[in-house]
Protein backbone atom coordinates (compact mmCIF):
# COMPACT_ATOMS: atom_id res chain seq x y z
CA UNK A 1 0.00 0.00 0.00
CA UNK A 2 2.91 2.17 0.85
CA UNK A 3 4.78 1.64 -2.27
CA UNK A 4 1.26 2.71 -4.40
CA UNK A 5 0.43 5.71 -2.16
CA UNK A 6 4.50 6.58 -3.49
CA UNK A 7 4.03 5.95 -6.96
CA UNK A 8 0.87 8.12 -6.93
CA UNK A 9 2.43 10.91 -4.73
CA UNK A 10 5.14 10.56 -7.72
CA UNK A 11 2.85 11.03 -10.78
CA UNK A 12 0.98 13.86 -8.88
CA UNK A 13 4.76 16.01 -8.50
CA UNK A 14 5.48 15.10 -11.99
CA UNK A 15 2.11 16.17 -13.69
CA UNK A 16 2.13 19.37 -11.12
CA UNK A 17 -1.24 18.68 -9.88
CA UNK A 18 -3.07 21.96 -8.67
CA UNK A 19 -6.60 20.32 -8.25
CA UNK A 20 -7.76 19.05 -4.78
CA UNK A 21 -8.20 15.22 -5.22
CA UNK A 22 -11.46 15.05 -3.29
CA UNK A 23 -12.57 11.82 -1.72
CA UNK A 24 -8.87 10.54 -1.63
CA UNK A 25 -6.98 9.24 1.42
CA UNK A 26 -5.01 12.03 2.60
CA UNK A 27 -1.08 11.75 2.48
CA UNK A 28 1.37 12.61 5.24
CA UNK A 29 4.65 13.37 4.50
CA UNK A 30 6.27 12.46 7.23
CA UNK A 31 9.99 12.36 8.52
CA UNK A 32 9.74 9.99 11.56
CA UNK A 33 12.93 10.39 12.71
CA UNK A 34 11.73 13.02 15.25
CA UNK A 35 10.85 11.98 18.74
CA UNK A 36 8.67 12.95 20.61
CA UNK A 37 6.64 13.90 17.64
CA UNK A 38 7.39 11.36 15.19
CA UNK A 39 8.89 8.15 15.53
CA UNK A 40 9.20 4.38 14.55
CA UNK A 41 8.15 2.00 17.39
CA UNK A 42 8.15 -1.28 16.18
CA UNK A 43 6.60 -1.27 12.88
CA UNK A 44 4.58 1.48 13.53
CA UNK A 45 5.03 5.63 13.61
CA UNK A 46 3.82 6.85 16.74
CA UNK A 47 4.54 10.20 18.62
CA UNK A 48 3.04 13.87 19.48
CA UNK A 49 2.15 14.50 16.02
CA UNK A 50 0.90 11.19 14.70
CA UNK A 51 -1.68 11.44 17.68
CA UNK A 52 -2.84 14.92 17.07
CA UNK A 53 -3.43 14.34 13.79
CA UNK A 54 -5.04 11.01 14.22
CA UNK A 55 -7.46 13.26 16.45
CA UNK A 56 -7.91 15.42 13.94
CA UNK A 57 -8.83 13.16 10.66
CA UNK A 58 -11.78 11.61 12.96
CA UNK A 59 -13.24 14.96 13.76
CA UNK A 60 -12.82 16.32 9.59
CA UNK A 61 -13.86 12.91 8.75
CA UNK A 62 -10.99 11.49 6.18
CA UNK A 63 -8.55 8.76 6.28
CA UNK A 64 -4.78 9.36 5.98
CA UNK A 65 -1.30 7.37 5.41
CA UNK A 66 1.98 7.97 6.10
CA UNK A 67 4.44 8.30 3.39
CA UNK A 68 8.27 8.70 5.29
CA UNK A 69 10.89 10.76 3.82
CA UNK A 70 14.09 13.15 4.53
CA UNK A 71 12.60 16.10 6.16
CA UNK A 72 14.04 18.42 3.67
CA UNK A 73 11.71 16.70 0.97
CA UNK A 74 8.08 16.85 2.92
CA UNK A 75 7.89 20.81 2.47
CA UNK A 76 8.49 19.97 -1.27
CA UNK A 77 6.29 17.02 -1.39
CA UNK A 78 3.10 18.98 -0.23
CA UNK A 79 3.54 22.00 -2.34
CA UNK A 80 2.91 19.42 -5.85
CA UNK A 81 0.42 17.41 -4.28
CA UNK A 82 -2.77 18.97 -3.36
CA UNK A 83 -4.01 15.69 -1.03
CA UNK A 84 -0.41 15.75 1.11
CA UNK A 85 -0.18 17.56 4.04
CA UNK A 86 2.98 17.77 5.57
CA UNK A 87 3.06 16.32 9.40
CA UNK A 88 6.92 16.21 10.97
CA UNK A 89 7.23 19.22 13.37
CA UNK A 90 6.93 21.71 10.84
CA UNK A 91 8.03 25.66 12.23
CA UNK A 92 5.77 28.09 10.65
CA UNK A 93 8.26 30.76 8.67
CA UNK A 94 7.64 33.01 5.83
CA UNK A 95 10.01 31.02 3.60
CA UNK A 96 8.02 28.01 3.71
CA UNK A 97 4.85 29.82 3.67
CA UNK A 98 5.78 31.42 0.12
CA UNK A 99 5.30 27.26 -0.68
CA UNK A 100 2.83 25.83 1.28
CA UNK A 101 -0.03 27.08 3.83
CA UNK A 102 -0.07 26.50 7.22
CA UNK A 103 -2.74 25.41 9.90
CA UNK A 104 -3.19 26.82 12.60
CA UNK A 105 -0.36 26.49 15.00
CA UNK A 106 -0.32 24.08 17.48
CA UNK A 107 2.63 24.03 19.37
CA UNK A 108 5.76 26.36 20.47
CA UNK A 109 8.59 24.20 20.26
CA UNK A 110 11.22 26.85 20.79
CA UNK A 111 14.61 26.53 19.78
CA UNK A 112 17.41 25.48 22.90
CA UNK A 113 21.57 24.69 22.90
CA UNK A 114 22.24 21.58 24.44
CA UNK A 115 26.20 22.10 24.84
CA UNK A 116 28.42 20.02 27.30
CA UNK A 117 27.90 20.64 30.87
CA UNK A 118 30.66 23.11 32.29
CA UNK A 119 30.88 24.56 28.36
CA UNK A 120 31.09 27.95 30.00
CA UNK A 121 28.37 29.29 26.89
CA UNK A 122 26.02 31.66 28.25
CA UNK A 123 24.19 33.61 25.89
CA UNK A 124 23.80 33.85 22.49
CA UNK A 125 26.75 35.66 21.59
CA UNK A 126 29.48 32.90 23.43
CA UNK A 127 28.04 30.65 20.09
CA UNK A 128 29.73 32.97 17.66
CA UNK A 129 32.39 31.48 15.57
CA UNK A 130 31.88 27.77 17.28
CA UNK A 131 30.91 25.08 15.26
CA UNK A 132 27.14 23.98 15.61
CA UNK A 133 24.93 20.96 14.80
CA UNK A 134 21.70 21.10 12.84
CA UNK A 135 19.19 19.01 11.30
CA UNK A 136 19.35 19.73 7.92
CA UNK A 137 16.24 21.94 6.59
CA UNK A 138 15.21 22.57 10.17
CA UNK A 139 14.56 25.75 11.80
CA UNK A 140 17.73 25.05 13.77
CA UNK A 141 19.39 25.01 10.85
CA UNK A 142 18.74 28.45 9.66
CA UNK A 143 19.17 30.37 12.90
CA UNK A 144 22.31 28.41 13.63
CA UNK A 145 23.57 30.02 9.80
CA UNK A 146 22.66 33.51 11.65
CA UNK A 147 24.63 33.12 14.60
CA UNK A 148 28.03 31.61 13.47
CA UNK A 149 28.46 32.17 9.78
CA UNK A 150 27.37 29.38 7.49
CA UNK A 151 31.09 27.75 7.32
CA UNK A 152 30.69 26.77 10.53
CA UNK A 153 27.59 25.06 10.35
CA UNK A 154 27.37 20.98 10.82
CA UNK A 155 24.11 19.60 9.39
CA UNK A 156 22.81 16.26 10.22
CA UNK A 157 19.89 14.09 8.62
CA UNK A 158 18.91 13.90 12.33
CA UNK A 159 19.36 15.78 15.66
CA UNK A 160 20.18 12.85 17.29
CA UNK A 161 22.82 12.63 14.51
CA UNK A 162 24.62 15.96 15.59
CA UNK A 163 23.91 15.36 19.27
CA UNK A 164 26.05 12.22 19.21
CA UNK A 165 28.22 14.54 17.41
CA UNK A 166 28.70 16.47 20.53
CA UNK A 167 29.34 13.29 22.98
CA UNK A 168 32.39 12.70 20.62
CA UNK A 169 33.82 16.74 20.76
CA UNK A 170 33.50 16.97 17.15
CA UNK A 171 30.73 20.21 17.63
CA UNK A 172 30.78 22.72 19.97
CA UNK A 173 26.79 22.84 20.71
CA UNK A 174 23.38 21.82 19.47
CA UNK A 175 20.36 24.11 18.38
CA UNK A 176 17.38 22.09 18.23
CA UNK A 177 13.97 22.15 19.02
CA UNK A 178 13.70 21.68 23.12
CA UNK A 179 11.10 19.05 23.30
CA UNK A 180 13.00 16.87 20.90
CA UNK A 181 16.55 17.85 22.91
CA UNK A 182 14.82 16.71 25.96
CA UNK A 183 13.45 13.48 24.62
CA UNK A 184 17.18 12.88 22.96
CA UNK A 185 18.79 14.08 26.70
CA UNK A 186 16.84 11.35 28.58
CA UNK A 187 17.40 8.36 26.25
CA UNK A 188 21.08 9.22 26.27
CA UNK A 189 20.98 9.54 29.78
CA UNK A 190 24.92 11.50 29.45
CA UNK A 191 25.87 13.97 32.40
CA UNK A 192 28.12 15.53 30.68
CA UNK A 193 25.32 16.97 28.35
CA UNK A 194 23.10 19.83 29.52
CA UNK A 195 20.25 22.19 27.73
CA UNK A 196 21.45 25.64 28.37
CA UNK A 197 19.58 28.37 29.70
CA UNK A 198 20.00 30.44 26.78
CA UNK A 199 16.83 31.44 24.92
CA UNK A 200 17.20 31.12 21.07
CA UNK A 201 13.79 31.62 19.40
CA UNK A 202 10.17 30.86 19.87
CA UNK A 203 9.22 27.92 17.20
CA UNK A 204 5.34 27.56 16.49
CA UNK A 205 4.86 24.49 14.91
CA UNK A 206 1.82 23.80 11.84
CA UNK A 207 0.49 21.31 9.61
CA UNK A 208 1.79 22.26 5.90
CA UNK A 209 -1.16 22.49 3.78
CA UNK A 210 -1.04 22.80 -0.41
CA UNK A 211 -2.12 26.37 -1.27
CA UNK A 212 -4.88 25.17 -3.45
CA UNK A 213 -6.96 22.85 -1.32
CA UNK A 214 -8.05 25.11 0.92
CA UNK A 215 -11.39 22.61 1.79
CA UNK A 216 -8.57 20.32 3.46
CA UNK A 217 -7.18 23.40 5.28
CA UNK A 218 -10.64 24.61 6.79
CA UNK A 219 -11.63 21.14 8.26
CA UNK A 220 -8.02 20.98 9.70
CA UNK A 221 -8.68 24.08 11.66
CA UNK A 222 -11.62 23.72 12.54
CA UNK A 223 -10.77 20.10 14.24
CA UNK A 224 -7.54 21.54 15.86
CA UNK A 225 -9.92 24.18 17.60
CA UNK A 226 -12.58 21.96 18.77
CA UNK A 227 -9.42 19.85 20.13
CA UNK A 228 -8.07 23.12 21.95
CA UNK A 229 -11.30 23.79 23.21
CA UNK A 230 -11.66 19.90 24.35
CA UNK A 231 -8.42 20.66 26.60
CA UNK A 232 -6.84 17.78 23.93
CA UNK A 233 -3.13 19.64 23.59
CA UNK A 234 -2.94 19.72 27.22
CA UNK A 235 -3.66 15.94 27.41
CA UNK A 236 -1.04 15.39 24.65
CA UNK A 237 1.43 17.73 26.35
CA UNK A 238 1.58 15.91 29.70
CA UNK A 239 1.74 12.83 27.59
CA UNK A 240 5.22 13.49 25.64
CA UNK A 241 6.18 16.25 27.62
CA UNK A 242 5.06 15.71 31.45
CA UNK A 243 3.06 19.16 30.58
CA UNK A 244 5.75 21.42 30.25
CA UNK A 245 5.49 23.15 26.50
CA UNK A 246 2.76 25.76 25.86
CA UNK A 247 0.14 24.81 23.46
CA UNK A 248 -1.54 26.95 21.00
CA UNK A 249 -4.09 29.72 22.37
Amino acid sequence: MKKFLAMILAMAMMLGCTAALADETIIVATNPEYPPFEYVEGDAIVGYDVDMFDAIAKKAGFEYEFLPMDFDAVVNAVATNPNTVGLSGISITDERKLSVNFSLPYVNAGLVVIAKTGSGFTTVDDLKGKIIGVQLGTTSDFKAEEITGMENVAQYKTFLNAVMELQGNKIDAVIIDEPVGLAILASLNDPTLEILDIEILADWYGIAINKDNAELQQKIDDAITELQNEGYFDQLAQKYFGGGEEAAE
